[in-house]
């Protein structure tokens, strides 16, 4: 049945921790002192500013997106 099959294949996705890991990896930046304030509503615009002009043009990462799609249609 459809319904039993939607779970076990949800439950392979959890127990493999793949698309965990991808998704961990992407936010990863929230556990760090700046992301936790911002979590806590204790970041504002201009502190946040201030960062951002010290630290420069962030560094562009892929999202995996594609990975992470065919992660989830090996699961199906």
């Amino acid at each position: 049945d459809t319904l039993a099959r939607g779970l076990r294949n949800a439950a392979k996705l959890i127990e493999d921790g793949s698309l965990a890991a991808l998704v961990r990896k992407r936010y990863e930046s929230f556990d760090t002192e700046i992301g936790a304030q911002i979590e806590a509503g204790k970041a504002d615009f201009d502190m946040l500013e201030k960062k951002a002009m010290q630290w420069g043009e962030p560094k562009v990462s892929s999202a995996k997106q594609e990975l992470a799609e065919m992660i989830f249609q090996a699961a199906l």
